[in-house]
């Protein structure tokens, strides 16, 4: 496993942001130009992203996993208490992060998150698009599948992605990376036993474009989660991201 590679930028309180699939940490970039000058903003490539990419073949992940590696590296860093602000499956790694490790993690901004096995209206979508991925790679390879997802062309399991194809990870490793990790989300449970012993403060967060599919899974995720609050962003995007921190 190689080690992460991240940013560490500003002063103040930490905040840490993870990027979601089809991006790497860079997207956050313009977002948190503003706002190095009142927080620690730390960003990861989060494994198979940017440029922490595993030198051996990369042939699975979890979301655990993704949470262990990310938590290692706050504590090396030795942050404690940090805000998380986590887009799309980032969104769910933070999650997990604030249940395995609560001292990590004082507060957690989940944005998007795409937990569509808690959407029983989700699950026909999901089997459909794992057929549209399986023919889109043995037509054309792992970048067919990829740009499908990109394009948006993914009903359930890629909704929306299209918004952010703009900051697209297009490096060599990025395909593989998708279909690697697109199988994490649907096998994390939101486990009731677990999330009744949550003690971060935690904030679902939607955007105004965020698909009805989407909304319901984020809409899922707050139900789940004992005293968790929800926020419709003003701003769209990545652009959201300042307004969650001020």
């Amino acid at each position: 496993m190689n080690e992460l590679h991240f940013i560490d930028r500003g002063e103040g309180s930490p905040v840490l942001l993870i990027h979601g699939t089809g991006t790497d940490s860079s997207v956050f970039d313009q977002a948190v130009g503003s706002l190095a000058g009142s927080w620690r903003l730390i960003t990861p490539d989060r494994r198979g992203w940017g440029q922490s990419v595993p030198a051996d073949e990369y042939r699975r992940t979890s979301i655990p996993e993704q949470a262990i590696e990310i938590s290692s590296l706050m504590q090396e860093l030795g942050i404690e208490g940090a805000t998380l602000v986590g887009l799309g499956f980032g969104a769910v790694v933070a999650l997990e992060m604030a249940l395995a490790e609560p001292a990590l993690v004082a507060r957690a901004f989940l944005v998007e998150p795409p937990v569509f096995g808690a959407v029983s209206a989700a699950t026909e979508g999901m089997s459909a698009d794992v057929e549209a991925i399986r023919a889109a790679a043995a037509e054309g390879g792992e970048e067919a599948a990829y740009e499908l997802f990109l394009a948006g062309r993914l009903h359930t399991l890629g909704i929306g992605a299209e918004r952010f194809a703009d900051y697209a990870d297009r490096g060599p490793a990025a395909a593989r990376s998708f279909l690697v990790e697109l199988p994490a989300v649907p096998a994390w449970p939101l486990d009731p036993v677990r999330l009744a012993g949550l003690e971060s403060e935690v904030t679902v967060v939607t955007l105004p474009s965020t698909p009805a599919l989407l909304g319901r899974a984020a809409e899922a995720v707050a139900d789940r989660v004992p005293g968790a609050e929800t926020v419709h962003a003003n701003r769209d995007g990545i652009q959201a991201v300042p307004e969650l921190l001020t």
